[in-house]
């Protein structure tokens, strides 16, 4: 019991000390943000559509340049959506970066325009 106990601590100690890496076949964060964020530009643009037929058509075509745009397709952002849900932490992170850029863009877009001084000649 005596030696088990050292060699115990030892593979947990070691264990413990291993980075949990993200898997190549996985959107990576600093990517997936971007694509997170376009998403949800996308959904707050189908939002505003009067009519759900519409919406629904034009949704699959946004979603579908917003895969291209970033180099991806619907499976691989499922994969990793999947992934990202299996870890909290990961989710958490990345959402509260979305939403200080999500809040800077309304600011910026709710900023009223600068009226410009017109000099009379």
């Amino acid at each position: 019991m005596r030696r088990i106990l050292p060699l115990l601590l030892l593979i947990i100690s070691l264990a413990s000390c291993q980075t949990d890496s993200i898997p190549k076949d996985i959107i990576q964060p600093v990517k997936m943000e971007k694509v997170l964020y376009d998403i949800h530009m996308v959904d707050g643009y189908i939002n505003t559509m009067p009519k759900p037929d519409s919406a629904k058509q034009t949704s699959a075509a946004l979603y579908k340049g917003v895969y291209k745009k970033h180099g991806i397709d619907s499976v691989l952002y499922t994969k990793s959506m999947d992934y990202y849900y299996e870890h909290p932490k990961l989710m958490s992170d990345m959402y509260e970066r979305i939403k200080k850029k999500l809040e800077a863009t309304k600011n910026y877009l709710n900023k009223p325009p600068v009226k410009k001084a017109v000099k009379k000649v």
